[in-house]
Order: C-alpha cells, then sequence, then structure tokens
C-alpha cells in the first residue's frame, strides 16, 4: 500500500474518531461545538457538519447558508488525504492551494465573527 493512501486512511480514521466524540459529547451535554462550548466563540467549521448534511440532501441554498466552504473544503480535503500526484503537477502549487482554501476560510471565519452571524452564534 503506497504511503500517502496510508497517511490518508490514518488521517481519515482519526477525523472519523473526533467526528464521533465531538457527536457523543453534543449527544450527552447538549453542546453543539466543543470549541465553542470551551471558549464561547465558534470554531471556523462552525455549521459545517449542518452545511454537510444540508449538502446530502441536495439543499444547496442551506448548505451555502451554513457554511460558506462546504462546496471547497470536503474536496479539499479528500484530495489532501488521498491524492497520489500534486495538484497542477507541482507541490508548490498545492501547497498554495491549500494555503488558500486555509486562508480563506478564516477570513470567511472572521468575516462571519464580526457580523455576528447568528448561524454560528
Amino acid at each position: 500500500m503506497p504511503e500517502r493512501f496510508r497517511r490518508g486512511l490514518n488521517g481519515l480514521l482519526v477525523l472519523l474518531i473526533l467526528g464521533a466524540l465531538a457527536y457523543a459529547s453534543a449527544l450527552l451535554f447538549g453542546w453543539n461545538c466543543p470549541i465553542k462550548y470551551l471558549t464561547g466563540v465558534p470554531c471556523p467549521g462552525c455549521g459545517l457538519s449542518r452545511a454537510l448534511a444540508a449538502l446530502l440532501r441536495l439543499d444547496f441554498r442551506t448548505a451555502l447558508r451554513f457554511h460558506p466552504m462546504v462546496f471547497v473544503l470536503p474536496p479539499v480535503v479528500l484530495y489532501a488525504l488521498f491524492g497520489k500526484k500534486p495538484l497542477f503537477g507541482s507541490k508548490n502549487l498545492e501547497r498554495v492551494l491549500l494555503w488558500s482554501v486555509i486562508v480563506l476560510d478564516i477570513t470567511i471565519w472572521l468575516i462571519r465573527l464580526a457580523l455576528h452571524d447568528p448561524l454560528i452564534f
């Protein structure tokens, strides 16, 4: 099994475990987001679970309202975990893309915080 694929599976396993723990904590303690519960500030991913659920129901408008990055983050995460070749044929361009997505997500998060977006508060 190629090393990158094995790392991708390990990363996916970690994400699944963290997601299961977050879901269990939400059921047991009524938390929506552990980071928001502990700090009082929503995380950059707040609303993403609801957005993915809306996307699975093919409700694209609601998915976009819950988290604007719902159409960008899942493919990028899957590619980062399982992509075999560098995106666009270059490792540098791949890094630029990944960092751009991170910066865009944080920018959207800061805008939502500044506007006191009711969907994340």
